[in-house]
């Protein structure tokens, strides 16, 4: 019998930072994938990309809903919303994995951490009747109301890993207005920062896809922008300079991105020097950008949160991805027990120094399931239980050297700095100059400077498919790509800077402030 199934990704509350980023993540497409090959008919809502059609949803014979702590809220309120309806539902995701007493009183099933195969199972489990006590990693309600939790899944190993399907990304509706592909190519980390909760989730044992897998992928997909969803797409470097070699040779290079550590750009971290021949290959795999976890600016704030590198060696690996024309997404966090009211700013300054070309500064939030969270929460550091605010950009936990309103104001002070007007204008002279003759060229020809007014009209509504359109048939197209790479450094700051203003305008934003503001002076610090 076909089950008529329905999958959920909620969207944070309010207005987010990176709203405009439309990227899924993959859990719920390779569910899905999983579930048409058993025969069901499935159906995904990523609400970043389309809301979900309730009428649809109601009537479905299964909804899951996957969710992160930020989103918890939604998912619970969705659930709530079916159960009044009869609609049984699942909950999966970190959140629940951690938090599953919780999430049962939302939801009739919750399944815990790499969830995939537990959700098969229990779909054949419902879809025949038969009992739902042997199904590992799973959660769930009794029929006498009674919270029964059944032994925990072991994580897949690499043999298992390898069974698993491309994600289907057409399941999706609205997939079609992705302008980035998400593509995966492992789990799991190695590495073990306190406030991440990837190691709870997927565990430090790392597996990959091999590399015909992801290739097969790229082909089939021919995207023309992606980001590698891993947590940390260079683990193994002989594996990824593989796949970059393969990738190469079968001309399979969009332009991508996708978050690495730091220490990718060297030979080694007790060998800081770069390590020019792997960059060599990032560039020539299309590589454009890297988001690296930089996190903190001293070294005894990375020993405390368990980072494993030194700020000298970050140094070297920024200005090595730069030395190979790879523009660098710096990542920090605000709020360690090592930070003052100043670090924030001094972090942006840093940021601006080293050259780096998108800046993100999130509050040290802690998650459930991370180690962060276990030694806070028991020391009474939690400042709110409302999980819509656990997103990085609250602050929800008491700093140990400032007022939580000091670090907030200061996190906002520190990201209006880095995405001033003379920074963006800027990196754009710079980036045209580098490019002057193309720019010259193309400022000669009459039929653009008569479109100049609406491009520069598309331009402020950031209208950027109809910058392409204006463009076409007008600038060739070699040129308009370099003169595109020489402006999208500027064009990002802008819009962040933009989506701070946005963010920051939102009466639910003020609202928090004022919450703060009612805490008081600065906690003693806590150990």
């Amino acid at each position: 019998m076909s089950l008529r199934i329905r999958l959920v990704e909620p969207r944070p509350a309010g207005h987010h930072v990176y709203d405009r980023a439309l990227l899924p993540r993959l859990g719920l497409p390779l569910m899905g994938a999983m579930l048409t090959a058993a025969g069901h008919d499935v159906r995904i809502y990523c609400e970043v990309l389309a809301p979900v059609d309730l009428e649809d949803v109601l009537g479905a014979d299964l909804v899951g809903i996957s969710s992160t702590t930020a989103t918890a809220p939604a998912a619970y309120r969705l659930a709530d919303l079916l159960a009044d309806a009869g609609v049984p539902v699942v909950l999966g995701g970190p959140h629940v994995t951690f938090c599953e007493q919780e999430a049962l009183t939302h939801a009739p099933y919750v399944v815990r951490g790499e969830g995939e195969a537990t959700l098969v199972e229990l779909v054949g489990a419902l879809e025949r009747g038969r009992p739902l006590d042997g199904l590992a990693g799973l959660s769930w309600r009794a029929a006498d109301g009674g919270a029964r939790r059944n032994p925990s899944r072991p994580r897949a190993d690499q043999a298992a890993f390898e069974q698993l399907p491309d994600p289907d990304l057409a399941l999706i509706v609205g997939h079609e207005r992705m302008t980035t592909t998400p593509v995966m190519t492992q789990w799991g980390c190695p590495f073990d920062c306190e406030f991440c909760s990837v190691t709870a989730m997927f565990s430090r044992s790392v597996r990959y896809r091999r590399t015909d897998q992801v290739v097969a992928e790229l082909e089939a997909l021919r995207p023309q922008r992606v980001f590698f969803h891993d947590d940390n797409f260079v683990v193994n470097k002989p594996r990824t300079a593989r796949l970059l070699q393969v990738m190469h040779e079968r001309d399979l290079t969009p332009s991508w991105y996708a978050q690495v550590r730091a220490d990718a750009a060297l030979v080694s971290v007790a060998h800081p020097e770069p390590d020019h021949d792997f960059l060599s290959l990032l560039r020539a795999a299309g590589c454009d950008m890297v988001m690296v976890g930089v996190e903190a600016i001293n070294d005894d704030a990375l020993a405390t949160i368990g980072k494993r590198l030194r700020v000298a060696s970050i140094e070297r690996a920024i200005d090595a991805f730069h030395d190979h024309g790879i523009a660098v997404h710096g990542m920090f966090v605000a709020g360690l027990d090592t930070d003052t009211a100043s670090s924030a700013v001094a972090t942006a300054a840093f940021a601006r120094r080293l050259g780096i070309d998108t800046f993100q500064l999130m509050v040290e939030t802690p998650l459930p399931g991370t180690h962060l969270w276990q030694r806070v929460e028991p020391a009474g550091r939690l400042l709110s239980d409302d999980w819509s605010l656990f997103d990085g950009h609250q602050v929800v936990m008491r700093p140990a050297q400032m007022s939580p309103l000091e670090l907030q104001l200061s996190v906002l002070e520190a990201m209006r700095r880095f995405y001033s007007w003379p920074a963006i204008l800027s990196s754009g002279i710079a980036g045209l100059l580098h490019r002057l003759p193309d720019l010259a060229a193309t400022l000669a020809r009459p039929a653009l400077v008569l479109r100049l007014p609406a491009l520069a009209r598309a331009a402020w509504a950031r209208r950027w498919d109809d910058l392409s359109g204006l463009l076409e048939g007008v600038v060739p197209d070699r040129r308009a790509r370099r003169l595109g790479s020489a402006l999208w450094v500027p064009a990002l700051r802008f819009y962040a800077r933009r989506q701070l203003a946005v963010w920051t305008a939102q009466d639910r934003f003020a609202h928090h402030l004022a919450q703060l503001a009612s805490l008081g002076p600065a906690h003693p610090r806590s150990a």
